[in-house]
C-alpha cells in the first residue's frame, strides 16, 4: 500500500472477477463498471503492470484481460471460419463472417476498410517522408511540401515550427 493512501481495491479476487469478465468479451470499461472500480483505475493499473513484475497484482488484472481477450478472438474467428464455411445443414454464410469481421469491437480495428485504409495511409506517409528525407531539401522548402501534402488531406505529422 502507498504511505498516506487508501488501501488498494486490486485483490486476487478482483482479478479472478475480472478474467471472468473479459472471457465474456466485454472491453476494460465494462469490466470496470462491473467490478465497481473506476475505468480510469482499471486502465492505470494495465499500464502500471508494465513497469511491475509478473507477481504484482497489476501485471495478474492485465494478463488475465488481455489473455481472456486473446481466447474471445480465437473463439470467435473459429466460429467465423465455420459460419463461413458452412456444413450439411447451413449453406456458407459469408455475409455474417464479414460482418462479424468489421464491426465486432475485438475485430474491427484488424479487418474493417477503415483498419486497411489507416494501414495503406501509414505506408503512404512513410513512403513520403522517406523521400522527401531523400530529397535533402532545404528547411523552408520541406516545410512548405509538407504543408502542400497535408492540404491535399494527407496525414503527414505537423512540420515542426522549430524547423522553419
Amino acid at each position: 500500500m502507498p504511505s498516506g493512501g487508501r488501501p488498494s481495491k486490486l485483490t486476487a479476487e478482483l482479478v479472478k472477477a475480472a478474467r471472468l469478465e473479459a472471457a465474456h468479451g466485454l472491453p476494460v470499461a465494462l469490466i470496470a463498471d462491473r467490478l465497481g472500480i473506476g475505468r480510469t483505475t482499471a486502465h492505470n493499473w494495465i499500464n502500471n503492470a508494465k513497469t511491475k513484475g509478473e507477481d504484482s497484482l497489476e501485471y495478474q488484472f492485465r494478463d488475465a484481460i488481455f489473455q481472456a481477450d486473446a481466447e474471445e478472438c480465437k473463439n470467435l474467428l473459429s466460429g467465423l471460419r465455420l459460419a463461413a464455411k458452412g456444413d450439411e445443414k447451413n449453406s456458407p454464410n459469408a455475409w455474417a463472417a464479414t460482418w462479424l469481421l468489421t464491426h465486432h469491437p475485438r475485430l474491427r480495428d484488424h479487418f474493417s476498410d477503415a483498419a486497411a485504409d489507416r494501414r495503406v495511409e501509414r505506408k503512404t506517409v512513410a513512403t513520403i517522408m522517406d523521400a522527401i528525407a531523400a530529397a535533402a531539401l532545404a528547411p523552408d522548402d520541406e516545410r512548405r511540401l509538407q504543408l502542400q501534402i497535408q492540404a491535399h488531406g494527407l496525414g503527414l505529422p505537423p512540420a515542426d515550427e522549430g524547423d522553419a
